[in-house]
């Protein structure tokens, strides 16, 4: 159908370049837009006639054919093969012919041009309704989010992973931050961007995008790593020229969208517990770290709670330093000594004490590691 807006537009543009009356009707063969204000919201019966029958033009050339009809031209408007109103102007039919189908003409590129704007304005709306969903709410409705993804031509069954990316100024600050529709066209330029990706810009530091993977379940979890770098190498050195610079959290691999909020969740877990990250930052090295946030304190409390009361606060906290030390060097004894920038030998006497007083050696079985890793959670808070 054609709006009455656009039909009051169109004419008013036209006015400016013809003195020809001007007649659009809709589809029930009523006058929406006129230059002839007496004649909107009037019932146009050639109008009707056209719109329910076969012919797409009908010439009037004497006015006792149909009441209130003067002589001119009349012809359907069509978009995509089907009527959606009907276009008159008044005059001889000899004489305004060529002037009749340009004005046809240009009535259907206005509207073909309206209804493309109004599909990407549906599926820019689809698809933040889309995000929203995705990163908003835990328990979403599986049949909406299937609904939606089928209007977006939304593949489930890929493998997709949340990018978060972080934008900061050159001194790692938000002031000088670049534009964030700007960030996100130059992310979409990255090697391997397409179709089943979906985009957007979250707020003015923060852009989403959710990438479709390779991921060869049988034998490779991840060759996806170097696809992502690839695919970042471009927004990175378009930021550097900036004087820009970004982090990006790479959240969970997902094949539902149903937990999708969840992969986003892990990008968001990374951005806010991880002390001055820089470049690319994957969940799947921090799966520890974040379970371990999960675990209510006073669970630990119940099973720790006597060794920080009996504990004297210089053995917890030369306790503390070398259970850290040992988690950022995988408890190699020479890397975690230059850490604490004491000896080796200082830290293995450090060690075999707390063996002893703990009746634990991490060193050598796992499940020791697990007691002092929980143990050193605990006290550290």
């Amino acid at each position: 159908m054609i709006e009455p807006e656009l039909a009051k537009k169109f004419i008013e543009r036209l006015t400016q370049y013809t003195d020809y009356n001007i007649n659009i009707m809709n589809e029930s063969g009523v006058i929406i837009a006129s230059r002839d204000p007496s004649r909107i919201g009037t019932y146009h019966e050639v109008a009707d006639r056209i719109i329910r029958g076969e012919q797409d033009m009908i010439v009037i050339r004497d006015d006792k054919e149909f009441p209130g009809v003067l002589p001119g031209i009349n012809m359907a408007v069509t978009h995509q093969g089907r009527k959606e109103g009907v276009i008159g102007v008044t005059g001889d039919p000899d004489a305004i012919r060529d002037v009749a189908l340009i004005t046809r003409l240009a009535l259907e590129t206005m509207l073909r041009y309206e209804k493309q704007q109004e599909e990407i304005r549906l599926h820019r709306n689809r698809k933040e309704h889309f995000l929203n969903i995705l990163t908003q709410k835990e328990y979403a409705d599986s049949s909406e989010l299937r609904g939606i993804a089928r209007q977006l031509a939304l593949d489930e069954s890929l493998v997709r992973v949340p990018i978060v990316v972080r934008l900061f100024g050159a001194d790692r600050s938000d002031k000088d931050l670049p534009d964030p529709e700007e960030a996100l066209t130059e992310l979409r330029r990255g090697k391997g961007h397409w179709v089943q990706d979906f985009s957007a810009v979250m707020d003015e530091t923060h852009l989403v995008v959710f990438k479709t993977v390779k991921v060869d379940g049988r034998r490779n979890f991840v060759a996806y790593r170097e696809e992502l770098d690839d695919y970042l190498s471009h927004i990175r050195a378009w930021l550097h020229k900036k004087g820009a610079r970004a982090v990006f959290y790479v959240g969970s691999l997902q094949n539902a969208f149903t937990q999708y909020y969840y992969a986003y969740r892990h990008c968001k877990w990374l951005e806010s517990h991880l002390r001055e990250p820089d470049g690319i930052v994957f969940f799947s090295d921090y799966v520890r770290e974040y379970f371990r946030t999960l675990i209510p304190r006073q669970e630990l409390q119940k099973a720790f709670l006597i060794y920080a009361q009996e504990m004297p606060e210089d053995t917890r906290k030369q306790f503390t330093e070398m259970m850290r030390a040992f988690e950022e060097t995988n408890y190699n004894l020479s890397e975690s000594a230059a850490k604490l920038f004491i000896h080796k030998n200082t830290l293995i006497y450090r060690y075999n004490k707390f063996k002893d007083m703990l009746g634990v050696d991490p060193l050598e079985r796992s499940m020791d590691r697990g007691f002092m890793e929980l143990l050193y959670m605990y006290l550290a808070k």
